[in-house]
């Protein structure tokens, strides 16, 4: 399921994960497709962005939902 299908069945306050690891880039240095699509969602003024540290280099890149 892609960050757009959760965000469209999410309700407000819901927590998406949308990426687990050190980095939201692939292994050629580009950033991947949820994170791109969480940014759209951040700008459209639909979620808070943040992460969350549950390890060493191992994050949760997160989105709260607000709309």
């Amino acid at each position: 399921m892609t960050f757009i299908d959760k965000l469209a069945r999410s309700e407000i306050g819901d927590e998406i994960i949308y990426h687990e690891g050190f980095h939201c880039v692939d292994r050629d240095g580009n950033k991947i497709r949820e994170a791109k699509e969480a940014w759209r969602a951040y700008l459209n003024g639909d979620v808070l962005l943040y992460q969350r540290r549950v390890g060493v280099e191992h994050l949760q890149y997160c989105a709260r939902v607000i709309r």
